[in-house]
């Protein structure tokens, strides 16, 4: 069955450049020269031969594996504490008009557990600086998306604080941590098709579009009447009554299309040893599924008609970064607005925090149905 994705094919010119019977091996990925990093959520499926090409590796990969998650964890710690101290007398005005005193002990904990939680996770994920750049995005937004429309903080600041909370979490990975496989240019058919510019662009149109369509639905029923119920000190909702769609997806096509398109469709396509998606012959091997001796996962993947072989390598990777993009907009959106934002409530965290949930999920599916999943 082709793909849903428009010209996902390799254009006929590079057709050539790939041997038929390599190619109905299945055998699309390459190593480039280097493993990626040992994943237990997010494995590039090593099964290919080696390219001859090498990548560009950091330096500061070669480390001890036992020095390099430390050395993480204390160069995002000290760098998002250098970069608000220089932006002090610029942010830090607007922000602590709009901030709950941080006192009690289980506050700064909450906040610091959950920032090592979102480390551990991304370094044993495997996760390189783009998708760290990218999560870190979608995860952040909502919470400046909150302070800009309810409590009218200025864009410059809200884009300002959002891009050192990006830039103090990618820039350790960047000089830690090789790029995955799939963010890798190289010559497989599936690499191309995931770093193809109009796939992408496409690609991004779709996932701001929903996002853009979640959001502003809300908005415009009954988001804005519950927020003012459950938030003691929210500003004013005309931010809220003013958005529009078109607006809310010009405001979102950048850093959530792009994203999404970074953390999610890229990796699933261009993941090593995905079925191919440029021959629309090819097909995982067929298992008759049997119900008495498939696993809960089988079994969930059939009814969800993946296949009667369960999850394919790409539905795999989409899966679980759709389930850890699910749980980091969400929780980060709780920890941040429960644990800074003065008056908040948590039933209306959990509404703000949903929403995002919801367009992230809606978005992993439409990558699903593009890509054949």
């Amino acid at each position: 069955m082709a793909s849903h994705v428009p010209l996902l094919a390799v254009r006929p010119d590079e057709q050539s450049a790939f041997d038929t019977d390599m190619v109905k091996t299945r055998d699309f990925g390459a190593t480039n020269g280097l493993m990626s990093p040992p994943s237990t959520m997010d494995d590039d499926f090593a099964e290919g031969p080696e390219a001859p090409m090498l990548p560009r590796v950091p330096p500061a990969t070669r480390l001890p594996a036992a020095v390099r998650f430390p050395l993480v964890v204390l160069l995002s710690l000290s760098l998002s504490t250098l970069f608000y101290s220089l932006t002090a007398d610029w942010i830090g005005v607007e922000l602590a008009a709009i901030s709950r005193t941080v006192e009690d002990e289980w506050q700064v904990g909450t906040v610091v557990a959950w920032k090592l939680a979102e480390l551990s996770v991304a370094w044993y994920a495997g996760y390189d600086y783009k998708d760290l750049a990218s999560l870190s995005c979608l995860s952040n937004l909502p919470y400046y998306f909150l302070l800009h429309t309810f409590y009218e903080l200025h864009g410059l600041t809200c884009a300002t604080a959002l891009a050192i909370d990006m830039a103090s979490i990618a820039l350790p990975f960047a000089l830690l941590r090789p790029l995955i496989h799939a963010h890798e240019p190289g010559r497989s058919p599936n690499q191309q098709v995931a770093h193809d510019p109009t796939i992408s662009a496409l690609m991004a149109v779709l996932g701001a579009a929903i996002y853009a369509v979640v959001v502003y639905g809300s908005l415009f029923t009954w988001l804005p009447a519950h927020l003012v119920f459950h938030f003691d000190h929210i500003r004013s909702v005309q931010h809220a009554h003013d958005a529009t769609l078109h607006l809310l997806l010009g405001i979102l096509i950048v850093p959530v299309g792009v994203a999404t398109t970074h953390f999610l469709f890229t990796p699933a396509i261009g993941a090593r040893g995905n079925p191919g998606i440029t021959d629309p012959k090819l097909k995982p091997e067929a298992v008759r599924f049997d119900p008495e001796e498939a696993s809960f996962a089988q079994t969930m993947a059939f009814n969800l008609g993946y296949g009667p072989d369960g999850f394919t390598k790409r539905g795999e990777v989409l899966a679980k970064r759709a389930a850890v993009l699910v749980a980091c907009s969400a929780g980060n959106t709780l920890v941040r607005v429960l644990t800074t934002i003065d008056g908040t409530e948590p039933v209306g965290a959990v509404a703000w925090a949903g929403v995002w949930g919801l367009a992230a999920t809606l978005t992993a599916l439409a990558y699903g149905w593009a890509g054949n999943e």
